[in-house]
């Protein structure tokens, strides 16, 4: 048995195991002696790509589709496809992942579309995908030099993006770390020699406040498991970019997770951190009560540096362990990944994931912008909006509800009377929060008024506002 086969056969059903098993032996028959680029047999790596999938989903069709991914490669592969007992969907799918085999994603916009096309029309080959390429990342240095650094860019640029908006947040992380380092080796050597001079008191640090509030925690009859981690190196570079800060100014570099078993028991716990540590105000983030746009759901707050054992805040995260397994790997049971839906607080934003990667593709020219969308959704500086059809928009914040409305409808501001968030009315200096719903409701005549420029937060929406204000004193 090929040691892959015991991990991805555990959890499965005795009718899902034989089929596994047998589809494995057609594998290993056919497949053994063709050689990848790599050097390995694409036997060994079906198997592999089959074990990664295994980590997120039991579904034994999605192992057997994996397990015999590679068969077209054979030189009587078609024939042999035709012969392996399968599904007619498993058998197109087996064959749509053959024809996505050398597409470059984040280079030729005819590619980007083709796999967008094929994602769309069987959202299971997404997670085909994701876990081909983890793969391919687990064993990159396998590569000759020059693929290295296209796979490693591609999969920076693109699928560790989209591995964040489907949840896959262990994924995401593991893609990103092993490709910082092939892509930007000496940034990377060098942020992780930072890592390397805090390393002692970081881990000082994490294990004082983990001591501290299982003790606290345990008094107040909340069972909790709790870990320390230090943020991954590639979401350190990303943030020092893009905020522009220095190592040390990061306050959420180190972490805490309380992983409870009630929704409940995180909002006690919430109480306990607050009552003996000191925490940062305007740090508390509750995406439990508003989940963010891909799903995530946690209690984040930061507390301040602990005196004695570390100059630098704690981020302090909250969730069940049902919450933390969707975080990690995302919703994938069967149900889930075939509608690919995710859903926020109110239930009319309930929105197909896929639409959305389509309406954020019509809005990118080229997979760079593309790419630009998708990091998006990682940039707590920006929120996710919808209008009234269900299309997505991201604003940075702080955001008003004037400033969308007249966002939404440009050309019909004159006309504007009110706005309704989530289906009902609010008044238009409203601030919008991730996944809000905004409807503008409009008049037959000149409704502007004055008040409204006070109430908005962008430049744009301002000057928007003036120039009809003057339009309508001059007539």
């Amino acid at each position: 048995m090929h040691p892959a086969l015991q991990r991805m056969t555990i959890n499965l059903s005795a009718e899902g195991r034989t089929r596994v098993l047998s589809v494995s032996k057609i594998c290993t028959k056919y497949l053994q002696d063709v050689e990848r680029r790599t050097g390995n047999s694409y036997a060994e790596h079906c198997h592999d790509v089959a074990a990664v999938l295994a980590e997120v989903t039991t579904d034994p069709s999605l192992l057997i589709v994996a397990l015999v991914h590679d068969i077209e490669v054979h030189v009587h592969g078609h024939a042999l496809l035709k012969k392996i007992t399968l599904s007619s969907q498993e058998r197109k799918l087996v064959s749509d992942m053959h024809d996505l085999r050398r597409l470059h994603i984040d280079e030729n916009t005819k590619d980007l579309d083709r796999v967008m096309e094929a994602f769309a029309s069987d959202p299971r080959l997404l997670w085909l995908r994701m876990a081909h390429r983890l793969n391919d990342v687990r064993n990159i240095k396998a590569f000759p030099k020059a693929l290295q650094k296209k796979i490693g860019r591609e999969t920076l640029h693109m699928y560790a993006a989209i591995a964040g908006r489907l949840s896959l947040h262990a994924w995401r992380h593991e893609m990103e770390d092993i490709c910082f380092h092939i892509v930007q080796p000496e940034a990377a050597a060098a942020l992780q020699k930072q890592f390397t001079i805090y390393e002692t008191n970081d881990r000082r640090c994490l294990s004082h406040v983990r001591e501290l509030l299982l003790g606290e925690l345990s008094k107040q009859g909340i069972k909790a498991d709790i870990s320390g981690r230090t943020k991954s190196l590639y979401s350190t570079y990303r943030k020092m970019i893009v905020k522009g800060r220095r190592f040390e100014e990061l306050t959420d570099r180190l972490a805490v997770r309380v992983l409870v078993d009630r929704l409940d028991d995180c909002y006690r716990a919430l109480g306990i951190v607050h009552s003996v540590l000191h925490p940062i105000p305007g740090k508390l983030k509750d995406y439990i009560g508003a989940p963010k746009e891909n799903g995530y759901r946690s209690i984040h707050t930061v507390v301040y540096p602990l005196p004695g054992v570390s100059e630098y805040p704690v981020e302090i995260q909250i969730r069940t362990h049902d919450m933390h397994r969707e975080c990690e790997y995302g919703s994938s049971r069967h149900a889930d990944y075939k509608h690919s839906l995710y859903t926020f607080n109110a239930p009319q934003t309930q929105v197909d994931l896929f639409q959305n990667f389509f309406i954020l593709r019509e809005s990118a020219r080229t997979p760079e912008q593309f790419e630009r969308a998708l990091r998006n959704y990682f940039d707590d500086s920006r929120i996710a909006i919808f209008d009234a059809k269900n299309n997505l928009y991201h604003f940075s914040v702080p955001v008003a509800a004037i400033d969308v409305a007249c966002h939404f409808a440009a050309k019909r501001s004159q006309y504007l009377k009110g706005v309704r968030i989530n289906g009902r009315s609010a008044p238009p200096e409203a601030l919008l929060k991730d996944g809000d719903t905004v409807e503008p409701e409009f008049g037959r005549q000149m409704l502007v008024k004055q008040a409204w420029l006070k109430a908005c937060r962008k430049t744009t929406t301002k000057r928007l506002l003036k120039k009809l204000l003057v339009s309508n004193v001059s007539s």
